[in-house]
């Protein structure tokens, strides 16, 4: 017996062996695994070319299995058993791939969804993969080419976001209308009386809401139309250098998140309280209040439930840092 290369031996060949092992009929086999006749022949031709011998006795009422097959025969088996193992594996692991999301949110903001949308995800079970990046000048097109998933948005009006056209499809989350006034802990303005007047009197820093570059903040529209100079010493978006420079700073700044003016009384350096009512509507009067939404890929014929069941989890979060 000699036998030849085993590069040759496939798993099809395999299966046709241990079938006919166990059936002793080339019909029968053909009819169990839907395959050709011809195929059945030229699979035990091959085999019986791999391993140098006849392998199965051809008799009156079938193929009967002579020594060497039965040899053969439960190294066979266990091979095909493990390629269904394999199979198994596969079709598993195909369904535990996780949905991977990308969401863009404003940098003051972004450290609040990450540990509040993976404890959802786990209590849910959800199979989904998220990374969350800062909104930025790009967002908007990375979301029409499909780069971004999510976007969060923090535009001054609807206006703003129906500029896009029927490329996204916006949501209103929330509307902006308090306003938190945050600067070092002995800051003078906490001395006086807070008015949109006195803070114009201090540097002023600039927190990017989302909005293009070119346009103005709420606060900054408010002294333009007032005729208030206002020195913007700087724009900054990310919450922990908003936080060291103010901290290091006779600058202060404005924002309409509460889960800042929360986060600050766990920051000895800083201070922070909430403009009057009636300061808040001086400001949106002169200016519209900024609005948080919702922003994805205008897809009319395509739901997917996980991204509303995402939304859903993304409205709490805003409707705690609002």
């Amino acid at each position: 017996m000699h036998i030849s290369n085993m590069d040759g031996l496939d798993i099809l060949s395999l299966k046709i062996f241990v079938s006919l092992y166990e059936n002793k009929s080339a019909t029968y086999v053909s009819k169990a695994l839907d395959i050709p006749a011809p195929k059945i022949s030229r699979s035990l031709k091959n085999l019986r070319e791999i391993f140098g011998d006849e392998l199965f006795i051809r008799r009156k009422y079938g193929l009967f299995p002579n020594e060497f097959a039965t040899h053969l025969y439960p190294i066979a088996k266990e091979a095909i058993e493990c390629t269904d193992k394999f199979h198994k594996a596969r079709a598993a692991n195909a369904n535990l791939v996780k949905t991977h999301i990308e969401i863009a949110a404003p940098g003051l903001i972004a450290y609040a969804f990450p540990k509040a949308l993976m404890q959802a995800i786990k209590d849910e079970q959800k199979l989904m993969h998220i990374n969350i990046t800062p909104w930025s000048m790009h967002t908007t097109q990375d979301i029409i080419n499909g780069d971004t998933t999510l976007g969060i948005c923090c535009n001054k009006s609807t206006a703003d976001v129906a500029a896009f056209g029927d490329k996204l499809l916006t949501t209103t989350l929330q509307s902006m209308d308090k306003v938190y006034l945050i600067a070092s802990r002995n800051h003078p303005i906490f001395k006086r009386e807070i008015t949109l007047e006195t803070i114009a009197e201090y540097p002023y820093v600039n927190t990017d809401l989302g909005n293009p570059s070119s346009k103005l903040s709420p606060y900054q529209e408010f002294c333009l139309k007032s005729n208030i100079k206002l020195n913007t010493e700087i724009t900054i978006t990310s919450i922990s250098s908003l936080f060291e420079y103010l901290g290091e700073s006779q600058a202060l700044s404005l924002l309409p998140y509460r889960v800042v003016y929360e986060m600050v009384s766990d920051v000895a350096e800083l201070h922070t309280c909430q403009l009057s009512q009636l300061e808040a509507e001086r400001l949106y009067a002169h200016a519209e209040a900024p609005t948080i939404f919702l922003v994805q890929k205008n897809q009319p014929n395509k739901v997917n439930d996980d991204l509303v069941w995402l939304s859903g989890q993304i409205k709490k979060i805003v409707d705690h840092i609002i």
